[in-house]
């Protein structure tokens, strides 16, 4: 295994640090000290590498134009209407930053920090601890993120953390992929997702407490089919596109919940997840503002596959709970199996 660490840019005038791991079969990865962003996923082709995700040459690309890309989220992934939820008895209220609510953690989630970062064998490793005073959210986190490269092309992905304190913990990352080789954008790629069901949200995008039928729809994709039949089928929608919380069905635990290719070079990217959704998103509305290294930016210029726990986990147990308690471990693990 290759490793390596340099300089990427600065923030705050603070480091941030570019942290790579290629393996035997020449496949790299690499991530970002800010944000502990993956930042890069390189396959080796006739061509020369890959990447398989979208990136920006500096941090204030990100700052600027796009907050969320590539990076990990946390405490809690999608949105908290109006910022309050309960644990047992307690009611919180933590601070908004999308029309009252709270995205991605709010306005000082995991995508704001610039982690200790540090890689060692087959691992880039990101720790932090992130206290109430930081972000709002009741209790302090001891997190620890993880990326490891295996030399039969997996990436994993762990999030481990303590809690000191009564609070939540919901992360997941919001890697963006577009698998072709040229400035093309991602109609053309195929997508299996074992999902029947997904959230009904408001006009907000947040969760109803209702669900909704995928099968023989235009969000359905439990039999493989380009993401383009489907964007095509939802032209009639404000949207004009994806961005919804898929409830994963039932399924082996050795088989992925998402399988996502490129029929015409055969690379393909599946995920393998034990929690019980996926946000899928299109990137319906980005624009040329957007200046990516490899891609022009526009709408559907790659697609987001978010694995967490159903966000209305929060007010609803039935789907699940994210909550901890004082002194409570918790770890969820993501795994990409990557094929070229």
């Amino acid at each position: 295994m290759i490793t390596n660490k340099t300089l990427f840019d600065t923030v705050n005038g603070e480091p941030v640090y570019k942290l790579s791991l290629t393996n035997a079969n020449k496949m790299t990865i690499s991530c970002l000290s800010y944000g502990a962003n993956w930042y890069e996923l390189l396959v080796p082709t006739a061509a020369g590498p890959q990447n398989l995700l979208l990136n920006f040459a500096k941090i204030a690309d990100y700052q600027t134009t796009n907050q969320y890309l590539n990076m990990s989220i946390g405490r809690v992934a999608g949105r908290i209407g109006k910022g309050r939820f309960k644990i047992g008895e307690h009611d919180y209220q933590v601070a908004p930053n999308e029309r009252g609510n709270t995205l991605h953690g709010g306005p000082h989630g995991f995508n704001q920090i610039n982690w200790d970062s540090t890689v060692v064998a087959n691992q880039i490793i990101f720790t932090h601890q992130i206290t109430s005073t930081d972000d709002s959210f009741p209790g302090d986190l001891d997190v620890t993120l993880t990326y490891t490269l295996t030399d039969d092309n997996q990436v994993l992905l762990d999030y481990n953390v303590l809690s000191h304190g009564e609070t939540v913990f919901n992360p997941t990352n919001h890697a963006y992929f577009n698998l072709n080789a040229g400035d093309e954008n991602i109609k053309n790629l195929e997508l299996l997702l074992k999902s029947s069901h997904r959230l009904a949200l408001d006009t907000e995008k947040i969760p109803t407490g209702k669900t909704l039928v995928n099968t023989d729809t235009p969000y359905g994709f439990e039999t493989k089919k380009t993401l383009g039949a489907a964007i095509e089928g939802l032209q009639n929608i404000p949207e004009k596109g994806i961005d919804d919380v898929y409830l994963i069905d039932r399924h082996a635990d050795n088989d992925p919940v998402a399988v996502l290719s490129d029929p015409d070079s055969n690379i393909s990217v599946s995920i393998f997840s034990q929690r019980n959704a996926i946000v899928l998103f299109t990137a319906n509305g980005f624009g040329p503002d957007q200046p990516y290294l490899t891609k022009t930016g526009q709408p559907y210029v790659g697609v987001a596959l978010e694995a967490q726990t159903a966000p209305n986990a929060i007010f609803d147990h039935d789907y699940g709970d994210f909550s901890l308690q004082d002194g409570e471990r918790q770890h969820y693990q993501t795994k990409y199996q990557i094929r070229f």
